[in-house]
């Protein structure tokens, strides 16, 4: 697989295509609001590097982690990837190869697809989806509401899935 992927330069024209598709699709670029695409490319290429070759180059989450606070239908999972595959046929990989490709993805189907969002999971410890919590900076920061300075040692509110921090003028003006 790596070899047809042209050790690593089809990979990243055919991860190109099928992210500057998904960014322009209605159903699949709010998942992505936040990320650059350049930023979800180069995961995606290091993950399947990793997939492909055996080389341990990913140090991101597991697919489960991921994708745990999205909301993912079997139907949704099929329609993104027939984009993908879609963009491997376009790129020239070989028929079994795309469906080995297909094969991979669905190897992680069950680590994706649910009806609600489940808390992440590091070891034992499960993470809130949803939620605040305050705590006092060790270290100065900026709010993501309005772009202040806050220094260290001052408490603020931050969104226990994004890690977005507030300070104490906006920390109370975000919602739930």
């Amino acid at each position: 697989m790596w070899q047809a992927l042209g050790e690593g330069s089809v990979l990243r024209a055919v991860l190109e295509d099928f992210y500057s598709r998904v960014y322009e699709d209605p159903r699949l670029a709010p998942f992505f609001h936040g990320v650059t695409m350049k930023r979800a490319v180069e995961k995606q290429f290091l993950f399947l590097r990793q997939k492909f070759t055996g080389e341990k180059v990913y140090f991101g989450d597991r697919p489960r982690n991921a994708h745990h606070w999205m909301v993912i239908s079997n139907e949704l999972f099929d329609y993104r990837e027939s984009i993908m595959l879609d963009c491997l046929r376009r790129h020239g990989l070989p028929e079994h190869l795309v469906e080995r490709w297909r094969a991979l993805e669905n190897s992680f189907r069950s680590d994706i697809v649910k009806d609600k969002p489940w808390n992440r999971k590091i070891g034992d410890i499960e993470i809130p989806v949803s939620g605040f919590d305050e705590v006092t900076l060790d270290v100065g920061s900026l709010c993501d509401s309005c772009g202040n300075e806050i220094d260290a040692g001052v408490t603020v509110r931050y969104h226990l899935r994004l890690g977005t921090v507030y300070c104490p003028d906006c920390m109370y003006s975000i919602g739930e």
